[in-house]
């Protein structure tokens, strides 16, 4: 039996196989196209409704409650946050990581860190300053 195969460039490759291998080679070449088939039917390409719609995005992909430059503002608001945090000397972000992101009690974090809980929230309350500073 042969067996044709072509690639992407255009090249064209033909193999003699025994028919045993190549009955295998045609069924599973089948069942991958049955897959895809069965795969592709059940969703929507961006790009072809995009065609449909003459180049405007469909509604079922636009969230209207999201206001997009808001959340880029956010979103770099929160990276320039993040990067202040880094800033800080090691003990300070850490209170920092624990308090606000990990959810963590001043005394939790004082046992931790084997301070107190009065010397954590002393800390917590000099932090924002440093962090305005570096955010400037």
């Amino acid at each position: 039996m042969k067996i044709h195969y072509e690639f992407v460039t255009g090249e064209r490759l033909e193999l003699e196989v025994d028919d045993s291998i190549g009955d295998i080679v045609i069924e599973m070449e089948v069942l991958q196209s049955r897959k895809n088939r069965a795969e592709t039917r059940r969703h929507n390409s961006l790009e072809s409704l995009q065609e449909q719609q003459l180049g405007r995005i469909p509604k079922q992909f636009v969230d209207e409650k999201v206001d997009i430059e808001r959340f880029i503002i956010d979103l770099d608001e929160r990276e320039r946050l993040h990067q202040a945090i880094r800033k800080l000397e090691y003990r300070d972000s850490q209170i920092v990581s624990l308090y606000y992101f990990e959810n963590k009690t001043m005394e939790e974090i004082g046992k931790e860190m084997g301070i107190s809980a009065v010397a954590v929230s002393k800390r917590l309350k000099k932090i924002p300053e440093k962090i305005k500073k570096f955010m400037i």
